[in-house]
């Protein structure tokens, strides 16, 4: 009787068994994908990305205006008529103080902010992509490490199924390690959902649809960088394009000031006008006037104009020194960050890893020998599996830091 019981609880099992047999092979059933290497990818970003584009149109936009501001002001035609005589007459207001000077400068200078903020923000999309591709990485080993634990705790749950019927272990036992190997399964599952949506994100970032995906190529463990903190604090001085960015809205709001001066030096109106009767061919009667209009600039008494226009340059100049200190508190910030991560991917280095593999092999080692029970192989897998994800987490940290790091100093050398 109890062999018969023991039978048809194999019975059991053999089709959980089965069942997990093909639920893990259509894990393999996904979209077409290609590969794609980060250097590849970064070009694509660059080429493609809409926000990108879009905000190249503020370059395209900055230089039309400049040509805008290089017209003149136009002439004006006059003509009057009467039941005697008719006058024609043309008027032109000349510009004082160098105006049209003046605004095709404050144009040219808002162009050349434009690149520099386009430049800024291609750096900052720069960074965000590489760290979307380290985080697709990320989620790839992670799947990898399910698909592992996944696969190791299915060949222990078959071994199981034989030790029972030999009569070696409990029927608990058995049942614990095919639920277990279920719930590694559901793991698997949930995060092949998170790879494929991080997959997703690198086709949007590319300006792609998500028909075919791209699998990143590169192996972050020979990501090492040494760092003199004073040494990337001069270099983001000199290479941070935000800090130029601050510069050159100082000479943008000098520029503006230099166009509010001009414009409060009047404009002088000319004009030329001819008149004669209706009455034959030569008329007895005809004239030319000439005449100069120049405005009364009352208003220029009022001098806020002037004045907003000058505090802007101060507020500009305070904004730009603001900007120093900020880049070298952001280089320290990420600096210190950076070390504290690589000092954590060394822990790991050191042999947490190994141990973990090792506590896990001995301890399944005394299962089989019947020595402990399966509880304890299932807490030493968690444990394996929980070493695995942390310093996968941790890599991706330490990368991500690095990415960090180098964009707050405007560098970028990163190659994986």
């Amino acid at each position: 009787m109890k062999k018969n019981i023991r039978y048809n609880v194999l019975l059991l099992l053999l089709v959980v068994e089965v069942a997990l047999i093909p639920a893990f092979a259509q894990m393999a059933e996904v979209k077409p994908a290609q590969s794609i290497s980060f250097e590849e990818y970064l070009n694509r970003v660059g080429k493609n990305n809409l926000s990108y584009l879009a905000e190249k149109l503020n370059v395209s936009i900055a230089d039309a205006e400049v040509v805008a501001r290089k017209i003149f002001p136009d002439p004006e035609l006059e003509f009057e008529a009467g039941n005697e005589t008719f006058s024609l007459g043309v008027s032109y207001s000349l510009e004082l103080g160098n105006k049209r000077g003046a605004r095709i400068k404050l144009a040219r200078t808002q162009a050349e902010l434009e690149r520099l903020v386009l430049q800024q923000g291609f750096q900052d999309l720069r960074a965000e992509a590489a760290d979307l591709f380290l985080d697709a990485i990320l989620q790839r080993n992670l799947l990898e490490v399910q698909k592992s634990s996944y696969e190791y705790m299915y060949q222990l749950s078959q071994s199981d199924s034989l030790r029972y019927v030999s009569g070696e272990i409990t029927e608990n036992d058995v049942r614990q390690s095919k639920l277990e190997a279920l719930t590694l399964l559901n793991a698997v599952y949930s995060q092949e959902a998170v790879y494929h949506s991080a997959l997703i994100q690198l086709n949007k970032h590319m300006g792609m649809a998500a028909d075919t995906l791209h699998v990143p190529l590169g192996n972050w463990e020979k990501l090492s960088r040494d760092f003199a903190l004073s040494d990337l604090v001069e270099a983001g001085l000199n290479n941070r394009i935000d800090l130029l960015v601050a510069q050159k809205s100082t000479e943008l709001t000098t520029g503006e000031y230099k166009l509010t001066k001009a414009e409060r030096k009047p404009n002088i109106g000319v004009s030329v006008s001819y008149e004669r009767d209706w009455k034959g061919f030569l008329p007895p009667a005809r004239s030319t006037t000439a005449g100069v209009s120049i405005p009364l600039t009352f208003s220029n008494i009022n001098k806020g104009a002037v004045k907003a226009a000058k505090f802007r340059i101060a507020q500009s100049e305070i904004m730009e020194r603001d900007m120093e200190l900020q880049i070298q508190a952001e280089i320290a910030q990420a600096w210190f960050y950076y070390e504290a991560e690589k000092k954590k991917v060394a822990q790991y280095r050191a042999g947490v890893l190994e141990d973990s593999q090792k506590v896990l092999n001995g301890m399944v080692y005394k299962y089989k020998r019947g020595e402990t029970s399966i509880l304890d192989v299932l807490v030493a897998q968690r444990t394996y599996n929980e070493v695995q994800q942390e310093y996968l987490e941790t890599m991706k940290g330490y990368a991500a830091s690095l990415v960090a790091l180098e964009k707050a100093c405007g560098i970028w050398d990163i190659r994986f």
